[in-house]
C-alpha cells in the first residue's frame, strides 16, 4: 500500500490505466474537466469501462455535465447512478486500486497548488483488491441504476393506474410505440398513444380546455398576436421570440396495458395494474424479451393455443401472431378499402392457417370474384391438391317463389301469375312444387327451371302441347345462346353437394361467372345452410371465408340484394355468427365496406383486422361495432400505408399496429 498526495495522484492514475488490458472501474460522486479526458483518452479499444456516479440532485449533474456523458459513450463505457454515493476510487483490471478523497474533477486530480488538497492510497495487495471489487459490484448492482439507450424518458405526475404522461428523451420515439415501466414487483407495460410537442419558452394554447395553463406570459401572447399588429410584423417577432425561448420539449400520452408478474424462472403473469407506480420513474423501451413472448399471448393472456405469424410490429423485429384457436372459434372481420393490402393479408393468413399441425380447419371460401386460387396457388405456396375448386357456372338458381314469379313477369307474362285467377293459382302450385327441391341440399332436384318453365301454363282454351312451350320458348329468345342459364340448376346443385363433401383442406365456390345478384345470394346461403347443418352433427373444425361480405349479409337493401327473410345468405350468416362457435363453426368476414354489412353480423366478429379505411360511414360502423378498437386506433385508419393494418380483439394480446408480411 503507498500514499499518494495531490501531486502524485493524477500521474499514477495515469500510469495504470495505460496499462490497462481487461477493464477499469471508477465510482466517483463528480467527473468533469480536461484531466478525466486526458484519462480516459488513455484507454486502450478492448477495455471495458464502467463508471457510478451521483444523481442525488440536479446540482450533481450539473457539475458531471454534457461532455462527460459524451466522452464516456466515445469509449463505450456504462454509466450506473446512484443518490448515496460518496466513496471515489478507481480499480484497474480488477488487480489495482486507487482509492481516497479526490473526485475525478480538475480541483480533484490538479497538484497541491492548483487543486484541492487531497489524499489517497494505491494497493494491488489481492485480497483487499478482491474487496474493493467486490464492493464496487455490490454499489453496481444493488443500488445504481445503469443508463442505457432504452430510458426513453420519465413518467410525469400524477400517474394514474389506466394511463401516465412521459416526457421523452429520445428524438425517435413514435406513437405506438411499446415501452415499460419496472418496480420492485412487477413491471407495467403500456403504450405510448400520443406525442405532443411544447415549447416552455412559448405559449400552450391558452384557448383549449386541455391546457391548465400557458407556458410564456399572457402579456406577450397579446404583444405578438393582437389584432392591430402588421402581420409580417408579427411574424418576425414570433421568430424572434421562438429563437429567444430556446427548444421544444415533447410530452407523450401512454396507455397501460397490463403488468407482468413473474412467477419463476420462465413464466410470468400478466394481470391488470390496481395501483400507480411512483411518478418519474423511468420510461424504457419494451424490450425484444417482453415483445415476443407477449406477442404470442392472446386476449385472455393465455399463451397461444395456434399462433399463425402475421408480419411484424412497427420496430420491423417483433413478430406479430393471431391465436387461430379463437378465429375458428370467435369468428373475425377483415377490412380495408381496395388496395389496402385487405385481400392480400386475408390469403397470407389462409395459406399460413391451412399449414399449422393443429387448429387446422376445413375452409371453405364464397369466392364472388374468383381472385382466390391462382393467388393462393402461385402466390401464398398451397399445393394444388390440398385445393378444391368449384367454378360455378352462369345459372339462374332460385329458392323462392316470388323470384320465378318476377322472372315470369320479366317475360312478359305477368298477367299468368299475379292476381287470384284459376291460372295464377295454378301456375303459383307449379312453382312451389319446384322450389322444394332447391331450398336444402338433401335431395337431388328432378327438374331444372327450363323444364318449369315449359309447364306454366298461359291460357285455359289451348291446345295442352301449345301451351306448354310459350313460357319455355320466350325465355330462350331472352338468353339466346346462354340456354344453359335456364337449364343447368340441377348440375349447379350436384356442384355444391360435391364442394361440401369435398376433404380437401380449402374449398373455393367460385361466383365469378354468376351475373345474376339474387343467385349467388342463394347459392350462398345453401352452402352457408349445409355447413351449419354439418357442424351441428359433426362439430369438426371448419372456416367459413365470407368474401365481400357486404354482397351477401347486407344490413340494408344493397342494389338487387335484400336484407329481408328472403336472403337465406344473410339469415345464415347470421345464424353461424350467433351459434357456429357452438359446433366449431367460424366466420371469416372480409369486406371493403363495414357499413353495409349487418351489424349484428360485425358485432360478433371478436378479432378484427382492419387496414386503410376513410369513408367516414365506414369508421363510424367501426367506432360503434367493434368492441376492442380504441379511438386512438380509429383515427389511424385513413392514414395507414398499404399492407399496414390495425389488428385487435380476442386473437392477439391487444390491439396492435402490424405490417404484414
Amino acid at each position: 500500500m503507498k500514499l499518494l498526495t495531490s501531486d502524485s495522484i493524477f500521474n499514477k492514475i495515469c500510469n495504470i490505466v495505460d496499462n490497462a488490458s481487461k477493464s477499469v472501474k471508477i465510482a466517483s460522486a463528480w467527473l468533469k474537466g480536461n484531466l478525466l479526458y486526458e484519462l480516459l483518452d488513455k484507454l486502450g479499444n478492448n477495455v471495458e469501462l464502467f463508471i457510478i456516479l451521483r444523481a442525488s440532485e440536479l446540482q450533481d449533474l450539473l457539475i458531471t455535465d454534457n461532455n462527460v456523458f459524451r466522452k464516456i459513450k466515445e469509449k463505450n463505457g456504462k454509466i450506473y447512478i446512484n443518490n448515496r454515493l460518496h466513496a471515489k476510487f478507481i480499480l484497474v483490471d480488477d488487480k489495482e486500486a486507487i482509492l481516497g478523497s479526490a473526485n475525478f474533477t480538475n480541483p480533484g486530480l490538479s497538484d497541491y497548488k492548483e487543486g484541492n488538497i487531497e489524499a489517497s492510497v494505491y494497493f494491488s495487495e489481492e485480497a483487499e483488491v478482491e474487496k474493493l471489487v467486490d464492493y464496487f459490484e455490490k454499489i453496481k448492482n444493488q443500488d445504481s441504476t445503469l443508463l442505457v439507450n432504452d430510458i426513453c424518458g420519465f413518467a410525469l405526475s400524477p400517474v394514474k393506474t389506466k394511463s401516465f404522461d412521459i416526457v421523452l428523451i429520445d428524438p425517435n420515439i413514435k406513437e405506438q410505440s411499446y415501452i415499460e415501466v419496472k418496480t420492485d414487483t412487477e413491471m407495467i407495460l403500456a403504450k405510448i398513444s400520443s406525442i405532443y410537442s411544447y415549447n416552455p419558452g412559448f405559449f400552450a394554447n391558452p384557448f383549449s380546455s386541455s391546457e391548465s395553463s400557458v407556458f410564456a406570459p399572457f402579456e406577450d401572447f397579446r404583444k405578438l398576436f393582437s389584432e392591430h399588429n402588421d402581420s409580417d410584423w408579427t411574424r418576425a417577432a414570433t421568430f424572434a421570440y421562438l429563437n429567444e425561448k430556446g427548444d421544444s420539449i415533447r410530452i407523450a400520452k401512454a396507455e397501460i396495458i397490463g403488468s407482468f408478474i413473474e412467477q419463476n424462472k420462465n413464466t410470468s403473469k400478466m394481470d391488470t395494474p390496481m395501483r400507480p407506480f411512483d411518478g418519474g420513474s423511468p420510461v424504457y423501451l419494451a424490450s425484444d424479451e417482453t415483445m415476443q413472448v407477449l406477442m404470442k399471448t392472446n386476449f385472455s393472456r393465455s399463451q397461444m393455443e395456434c399462433p399463425v405469424k402475421i408480419g411484424c410490429l412497427n420496430d420491423d423485429k417483433t413478430d406479430a401472431f393471431i391465436d387461430a384457436s379463437e378465429v375458428n372459434t370467435k369468428h373475425m372481420l377483415v377490412l380495408g378499402t381496395t388496395g389496402s393490402g385487405k385481400s392480400y393479408f386475408t390469403k397470407l393468413f389462409l395459406s399460413r392457417l391451412v399449414s399449422l399441425d393443429k387448429c387446422k380447419p376445413q375452409i371453405f371460401i364464397l369466392d364472388p370474384h374468383g381472385e382466390y386460387y391462382d393467388p393462393l396457388v402461385k402466390d401464398f405456396g398451397v399445393p394444388q391438391r390440398h385445393i378444391h375448386r368449384i367454378q360455378l357456372p352462369d345459372t339462374l338458381f332460385y329458392i323462392h317463389p316470388d323470384e320465378v314469379a318476377d322472372l315470369i313477369v320479366e317475360l312478359g307474362f305477368a298477367n299468368i301469375i299475379t292476381g287470384n285467377s284459376e291460372i295464377a293459382k295454378r301456375n303459383k302450385s307449379t312453382i312451389n312444387k319446384f322450389i322444394k327441391q332447391f331450398r336444402t341440399l338433401n335431395i337431388y332436384p328432378e327438374k331444372n327451371l327450363r323444364q318449369l318453365l315449359s309447364e306454366i301454363v298461359t291460357t285455359s282454351d289451348k291446345d295442352e302441347a301449345e301451351i306448354k312451350v310459350n313460357v319455355d320458348e320466350e325465355a330462350l329468345n331472352v338468353y339466346g345462346k346462354e340456354e344453359k342459364i335456364i337449364s343447368n340448376q340441377v348440375n349447379v346443385y350436384k356442384s355444391l353437394k360435391e364442394g361440401l363433401n369435398s376433404s380437401k383442406s380449402i374449398v373455393i365456390f367460385d361466383f365469378s361467372k354468376i351475373t345474376d345478384p339474387k343467385t349467388r345470394v342463394n347459392l350462398a346461403g345453401l352452402i352457408m345452410q349445409e355447413l351449419f347443418f354439418k357442424n351441428r352433427e359433426t362439430k369438426e373444425n371448419r372456416l367459413l371465408v365470407l368474401e365481400e361480405a357486404h354482397n351477401f349479409a347486407p344490413e340494408g337493401s344493397y342494389g338487387d340484394i335484400s336484407s329481408g327473410k328472403d336472403n337465406l345468405a344473410l339469415t345464415m350468416a347470421r345464424k353461424i355468427a350467433s351459434e357456429g362457435r357452438k359446433f366449431n363453426l367460424g366466420l371469416l368476414i372480409v369486406t371493403q365496406r363495414p357499413a353495409q354489412v349487418s351489424k349484428y353480423v360485425l358485432s360478433q366478429a371478436n378479432t378484427q383486422a382492419m387496414f386503410r379505411t376513410m369513408n367516414s360511414a365506414d369508421l363510424v360502423a367501426i367506432e360503434n361495432y367493434i368492441e376492442f378498437a380504441g379511438k386512438d386506433l380509429i383515427e389511424l385508419l385513413p392514414s395507414l400505408q398499404t399492407g399496414i393494418g390495425v389488428f385487435s380483439g380476442l386473437g392477439v394480446p391487444f390491439p396492435v399496429v402490424v405490417r404484414v408480411k
